[in-house]
């Protein structure tokens, strides 16, 4: 049998140890694009961070024909506060954004995410054109509908 006092020497190791493991820093990439991507640089921390923002360049000539490219920029850091792994992508109209968190030394490169199924793919950023669509429909359905209140007053109006 383990005396009361060995106990909780143990009990108090093991939580010095789970304390010591959840601030260990982990060696992320640390770098910063204009040009869609990067893979260099190092930075340590708690967790590695990978944001990602882009703005589609619609309607810019090039040649004279149509020009749908993204402006994007990545930015790949280190956190120094816990947090949950996931990634969070946002889209309105023709602007994008994701951010990434994982805890694993540099995965917060862009094949490691793909791999560990947090981003799906380091592609274009999904196009925009759907919620300007939608917003377009969402107008034009507001204008039928007053048109049609204006003429079935008016209607009353003369016969009512």
């Amino acid at each position: 049998m383990i005396s009361r006092r060995r106990g909780s020497r143990i009990v108090r190791f093991l939580v010095f140890l789970l304390c010591f493991e959840a601030t260990i820093a982990i060696t992320c990439y640390d770098c910063h694009s204009d040009q869609g991507t990067c893979n260099d640089g190092e930075c340590e921390g708690v967790v590695c961070i990978k944001m990602e923002t882009a703005n589609k360049a619609d309607g810019e000539k090039n040649y004279g024909k149509l020009d749908t490219t993204y402006r994007r920029t990545i930015h790949k850091t280190c956190g120094d506060e816990a947090e949950e792994m996931s990634c969070q992508q946002s889209a309105f109209g023709s602007k994008w954004m994701s951010r990434c968190v994982c805890d694993t030394p540099l995965c917060n490169g862009d094949q490691a995410l793909i791999d560990s199924g947090l981003e799906p793919s380091s592609a274009a950023p999904p196009a925009a054109h759907y919620t300007q669509f939608a917003l377009l429909v969402a107008i034009i359905v507001f204008v039928g509908a007053s048109c049609l209140l204006i003429l079935v007053a008016t209607v009353c109006v003369q016969f009512c």
